[in-house]
């Protein structure tokens, strides 16, 4: 999926995610300390740094489901900094709410929804679950049994997304991807100027892509185009 902003947005916001960390290396997988080697230290003379195995380290506290959630305030996220995502299970699959940081004024008009399923249904028929947010790598990996694998993951700097589909069952008859998004018929307008704006939508298809547009006539000159291609 891919977020095209209007090219004559006033503002651009970056969220930043930052991790202060204040730890003895001696308990960092990794890190060699002079309690381990008179000769060796943890600190890299040549790079400045702390030698630290941060994927070792890290991965110890990713978050893990092992039962679906289907609550979209309990679900997880995944994201580059400029386009994120909320990932829930719906029916037939799986259901992803993303937003641009600087897609809208509003963040109720900022947002549009991915619709993952399958037929027969992608989280139907399954013994064990588990769904894992790793957070060295930025991947979200939700797993139905051994046989059905989904990864969302985001190009660093950059608006674009990308979901990985592996499904070896016997009998599958098709994947499907839907764009949707909320409709805002019944909001104010907020910090939004011209609501109307936001209120019409336009979409667009052809044999490599789909999409839609909205907010294009804004004031302040947001709006975005949520695109998919396969």
């Amino acid at each position: 999926m891919k977020f095209y902003k209007n090219r004559k947005v006033k503002k651009s916001f970056l969220s930043l995610v930052v991790l202060s960390l204040a730890i003895s290396s001696s308990l960092i997988p990794g890190v060699a300390g002079a309690a381990d080697n008179t000769a060796s230290e943890a600190f890299n003379t040549s790079t400045g740094t702390l030698d630290v195995d941060y994927a070792s380290y890290l991965s110890k506290h990713d978050v893990v489901y092992n039962a679906p959630i289907t609550d979209p305030k309990g679900a997880l996220t995944v994201g580059n900094g400029k386009v994120g995502g909320m990932v829930w299970d719906t029916a037939n699959g799986l259901t992803m709410q993303v937003s641009g940081v600087d897609a809208s004024q509003e963040g109720f008009a900022s947002q549009g929804l991915v619709n993952l399923y399958t037929n027969p249904g992608l989280n139907t028929g399954y013994s064990a679950y588990k769904q894992r947010l790793s957070l060295y790598d930025g991947l979200l990996t939700t797993e139905y049994d051994s046989n059905r694998k989904i990864t969302i993951m985001g190009s660093p700097n950059s608006e674009v997304m990308g979901i990985h589909v592996e499904d070896s069952r016997v009998g599958l008859a098709s994947v499907s991807l839907d764009l949707s998004l909320w409709d805002v018929s019944n909001f104010g307008g907020g910090d939004v100027k011209n609501i109307n704006a936001w209120r019409t939508v336009t979409t667009f298809a052809d044999p490599t892509v789909v999409g839609f547009s909205r907010g294009q006539a804004d004031p302040d000159h947001f709006g975005y185009t949520m695109a998919a291609t396969v």
